[in-house]
């Protein structure tokens, strides 16, 4: 009997996308008409934007092994389908979708395609999650998006107001979907609180989690990366740091001034943000964290 021909790896990854491409009708062009989607959300909100370009921009992560890792979800059924995007970034696009139980997801799904190494260099500087990963652009996106992943699990596990983590798989991050029947809820930058007040204090407390039950810096808060349902969400959390971060201190008064600012412009009784950051650390603010910009 005729030995059977072994295929090669280039064969493989040829029928694996043809696989991808002919069988998964839900997880392809039809459920990634992100066009469609940002007209169905436009018409519901009133607001007008360019669709040619909001679709060209979603669909640019989507290169063959984004896909492939996308359909690998399916098989293991973490991710049902998928029905377009929710917002797109610089770094990634975010994916409305549903798991096999009807629940709404958030498949956050970086680019491999776009250099974002050396603007995040300062985020990574002494993680020993990035001491060994190679320095090619895949590499790092895929360890970034892990490190998102493990930042939102501590902070869940922590109590911290955050979207669930579900899973991180290569470049893929898939959360709990903050909204209702497919619609996000708001950015805090775009909604006018109902009670500023409560609203700040909510913030605070998550901060404190965060710090002290967590052991993390978000470093990029403000009221564009966080959800406000009227309940807050942080959000965007990729880029937090631990506590032995050589600029954590530096990026937390940052976020402290960054809460400050925005709560005061609302008329709220803010705490001063060294008082709030000395409240926090225990320690009182050197000249190094004072005298630092970015």
């Amino acid at each position: 009997m005729p030995k059977k021909k072994r295929k090669s790896k280039k064969q493989k990854e040829e029928e694996e996308l043809l696989e991808i491409e002919e069988e998964d009708t839900r997880i392809t062009k039809e459920q990634f008409d992100a066009d469609q989607l940002q007209k169905d959300k436009i018409d519901e909100k009133n607001v007008k934007v360019k669709d040619s370009d909001a679709l060209k921009v979603a669909e640019s992560v989507l290169d063959v092994e984004t896909k492939t890792t996308l359909f690998n979800l399916r098989k293991r059924k973490i991710i049902d389908y998928m029905t377009g995007v929710i917002s797109t970034g610089k770094e990634a696009n975010v994916y409305h979708g549903y798991a096999p139980d009807g629940s709404e997801l958030a498949i956050k799904i970086y680019r491999t395609s776009t250099n974002i190494f050396k603007g995040l260099q300062i985020y990574i500087i002494g993680d020993p999650r990035f001491a060994r990963i190679k320095r090619d652009q895949r590499s790092f996106v895929y360890a970034w998006a892990k490190k998102e992943f493990k930042n939102l699990s501590r902070a869940y596990t922590a109590k911290v107001t955050v979207p669930k983590p579900i899973t991180c798989v290569k470049d893929v991050v898939v959360m709990e979907f903050i909204g209702k029947k497919e619609l996000p809820y708001p950015l805090m930058k775009d909604e006018k609180l109902k009670k500023p007040l409560k609203t700040y204090k909510e913030v605070l407390d998550n901060l404190e989690l965060l710090y002290h039950e967590a052991g993390l810096v978000h470093a990029d808060l403000s009221e564009y990366n966080m959800i406000y349902t009227p309940k807050v969400y942080f959000i965007d959390i990729s880029q937090a740091v631990l506590l032995d971060h050589p600029y954590a201190e530096i990026f937390l008064f940052r976020d402290i001034k960054n809460i400050t600012r925005y709560f005061r412009s609302l008329k709220v009784d803010v705490i001063e943000a060294e008082e709030l950051f000395e409240k926090l650390t225990g320690e009182p603010l050197t000249d190094r964290v004072k005298a630092f910009e970015f």
